[in-house]
């Protein structure tokens, strides 16, 4: 039997996650651009391709956008080596982005998940000043276009029950542990908190800080009966950890 380092288990784990989710698929997305306070600036197509290659050992990722003005444009990334990628991957879920707070340059991350043909993610983009710039909903199916829906995440009513994990930098993930639900609301006074469509809600800081801590939660109510979240946190010395929360609904 060959020998296998185990500190590369995890590692691995996360690659195989990006694979078995996300990969050797095309990901048909409307691309919604928000100001901080949920004013939409614009909206346009793309397809997000990864694919995986014969011998499993990278994966290759393209970007197929299409704008309102017929305007086509490809932009092509990686290609990713197992086992390294930017993001961690936690069971159907994945967060990427700036690891540290630093004057001299932007901030900014991207969390999203998957339900079945369906994926949603959230990028927010904090400028130089390090206030809250924009805000990206991408919302997408496997195989087609879909148009947004309205609004159904400001009123969760009902009883809800869940579960949370919890992945840090180093792809190590905790064991599930109950959870109680709590509204974004009820998290921050000086946060924004935004709903948007698709089910989509956040909540970040109006503007982060070196040296204080944080986080920056991500809502998808998938269906009235079903709630992801997805939890960035961040201590003085940076990002820490990615918390994944799914909650099912027990009661009206």
């Amino acid at each position: 039997m060959d020998n296998i380092n185990t500190d590369t288990i995890p590692q691995l784990q996360n690659w195989n996650n990006f694979c078995h989710y996300h990969a050797n698929s095309d990901w048909h997305g409307i691309w919604t651009i928000y100001t901080p306070n949920g004013q939409e600036i614009e909206s346009f197509q793309c397809v997000r391709s990864f694919h995986v290659s014969e011998d499993g050992s990278e994966i290759n990722h393209q970007n197929h956008y299409i704008y309102p003005d017929g305007t086509k444009e490809t932009k092509t990334f990686g290609p990713y080596k197992k086992p390294i990628t930017r993001a961690l991957f936690l069971d159907n879920s994945f967060s990427w982005g700036s690891t540290k707070i630093e004057s001299s340059s932007n901030f900014g991350f991207e969390t999203g998940f998957r339900y079945k043909d369906r994926r949603v993610s959230v990028a927010i983009i904090y400028g130089d000043r390090a206030s809250l710039e924009n805000i990206t909903v991408i919302s997408e199916h496997l195989s087609t276009f879909a148009s947004a829906i309205s609004d159904i995440a400001k009123e969760l009513n009902g009883s809800w029950e869940g579960t949370g994990k919890t992945m840090t930098p180093d792809w190590i993930v905790s064991s599930p542990v109950a959870t109680s639900f709590n509204k974004l609301e009820n998290f921050r006074d000086d946060y924004q908190i935004l709903h948007l469509l698709n089910g989509i809600s956040i909540a970040c800081p109006h503007k982060i800080e070196t040296g204080k801590e944080f986080v920056a939660i991500i809502d998808w109510l998938v269906n009235p009966d079903l709630l992801q979240r997805g939890i960035r946190k961040y201590d003085a010395s940076g990002f820490i950890s990615f918390t994944l929360e799914t909650f099912n609904i027990t009661a009206c």
